[in-house]
């Protein structure tokens, strides 16, 4: 019987405390923070999609036939799975609890971007659930 070896694995989302700041969004100062974070971006496989286009009719007339309303049949390709770990500059509003990750536009595969729940992103969780009650507490940066 073989011993099994554990070894940690750091996780691979965390935020940088010393670049934690109040940001003044929309002409408001209390309510935005901005820090930077290293997250992991995972986006499905879009399968590639068969389309079996139309045999058409065959018309004939007489010793003469032919064939009306062809399309030959195509095949558009999908894309692979992925992820990304990745350094990003967040935006995060406290009052509605949304953040924005600068810079994931940028990056392949269908998942949501721009302003989106924290409950997506675990970084942006944390970072809402510690520095929000204590905003007043950061520096304020642009």
């Amino acid at each position: 019987m073989a011993d099994v070896v554990v070894v940690p694995v750091p996780s691979p989302y965390s935020y940088e405390t010393a670049t934690l700041r109040q940001l003044n969004l929309r002409g408001s100062w209390g309510r935005y923070l901005g820090f930077t974070g290293h997250s992991v971006i995972e986006w499905p496989a879009v399968p590639a999609q068969l389309n079996a286009g139309n045999p058409g009719t065959i018309r004939c007339d007489g010793n003469r036939c032919w064939r009306e309303g062809y399309v030959g049949p195509s095949l558009t390709g999908g894309t692979p799975a992925g992820s990304l770990r990745h350094y990003f500059n967040y935006q995060l509003d406290c009052r509605d609890q949304t953040f924005d990750r600068i810079g994931d536009v940028r990056l392949p595969g269908n998942y949501q971007r721009g302003w989106q729940p924290v409950l997506n992103d675990p970084v942006a969780l944390a970072v809402a659930r510690d520095w929000c009650p204590r905003i007043s507490q950061l520096p304020t940066g642009s």
